[in-house]
């Protein structure tokens, strides 16, 4: 079966599979991550096309393996995202009892979505990925000297985040509005 064909039939065994495979991905997960493995698993198959098996019943099973695969990626990838929220939380060494209550990891999610682009990657790096210092200086291109000081930097930002959103100001980090201003960009 050539390439054109192997499309041809995972275009039908979609239109027919749609259903048991968003059922089965429903039953192990909430709807909106249920509709975003299906977009995957079939975007999986659609690059695996070649190795499509011939018969629709081991297509099935083949897709529901993907399917599998892409469901146990979503539950790491979530898992990696609370340990993340829960150890930035704790480098904050917050001098409050701030952000480790129950609205904190929301605090946290909220001083993360403000950050730079530049600190989210870096502190994802370094916490979500858990990247060794010269690994994080390897893929971003810069030395580790840099790594430490953007770091650094990234988690100073990331507490007065923290501690803007916990109405708490610790008078030995007390900076002009410009002087932040400066330091983020």
């Amino acid at each position: 079966m050539d390439a054109d064909e192997r499309g041809e039939q995972l275009e039908r065994l979609f239109r027919q599979t749609y259903r048991r495979v968003m059922a089965y991905c429903l039953r192990r997960t909430g709807e909106t991550a249920a509709h975003d493995a299906v977009a995957e698993v079939y975007g999986v198959a659609w690059r695996r096309r070649r190795q499509l098996p011939s018969s629709d019943e081991e297509a099935v099973l083949w897709l529901l393996g993907i399917a599998r695969r892409v469901l146990a990626n979503q539950a790491r990838s979530q898992r990696r995202w609370t340990r993340l929220l829960l150890r930035m939380a704790e480098r904050a060494d917050p001098p409050y009892a701030g952000p480790l209550q129950a609205d904190g990891v929301d605090d946290l999610a909220a001083a993360l979505a403000q950050a730079s682009d530049a600190d989210r990657e870096l502190l994802r790096l370094a916490y979500w990925d858990n990247l060794s210092r010269q690994e994080i200086a390897t893929v971003l291109g810069i030395s580790v000297g840099a790594v430490d000081t953007r770091l650094h930097r990234a988690r100073q930002r990331l507490r007065a985040r923290l501690d803007a959103a916990s109405g708490h100001q610790d008078p030995t980090e007390e900076k002009s509005h410009k002087e932040t201003d400066h330091a983020e960009r």
